[in-house]
């Protein structure tokens, strides 16, 4: 895909009524703490969220992976790739409207939104307690990929701190 294709699919992703809204939002609100809190917030708003969009779970990765990306598709939210790795289930959202709503300069802290939907919907399976969610790197790049992992931690997630 071009980039031009690209920039053209993401110009798609956020409804022009909220889009200068958002973006506005994005600018003043990320003036309003350190890179830490941001996070904190959206995660927390994440799984605020969570709780009002009905995911059905699943028993295998397919039908978790299907499930996951029905609700995104009715939200126009892209879609997950759920991949098991060694370590870790790995969770590869594409085409997230984050960028494009709030703006590229947020892209440090907005994904942390995504971050506290996924783990509320795991820990709503039953999650182990040893397990966390987080977001792997914090850079989405050009193909605006966002990579969360759910792996057993070593050490409390600064996200999980404060519930």
């Amino acid at each position: 895909m071009s980039k031009n294709d690209l920039q053209y699919y993401e110009s798609q992703q956020c409804s022009l009524q909220w889009r200068a809204f958002l973006n506005a939002f994005s600018a003043e609100f990320s003036t309003k703490g350190d890179l830490k809190d941001l996070r904190l917030f959206m995660h927390q708003l994440g799984r605020n969220m969570a709780s009002g969009l009905g995911f059905k779970g699943g028993d295998n990765l397919q039908l978790l992976e299907d499930n996951m990306n029905a609700i995104w598709e009715r939200m126009h939210w892209g879609w997950v790739e759920i991949n098991e790795e060694a370590e870790a289930l790995v969770l590869l959202h594409h085409a997230s409207p984050l960028k494009t709503a709030f703006g590229e300069q947020a892209l440090s802290w907005t994904p942390a939104l995504l971050e506290g939907i996924y783990a509320s919907w795991f820990e709503g399976m039953g999650m182990d307690s040893s397990l966390r969610l987080q977001q792997k790197t914090a850079e989405a790049g050009f193909a605006q990929v966002l990579v969360f992992e759910l792996k057993r931690q070593v050490e409390e997630s600064p996200f999980f701190g404060r519930r």
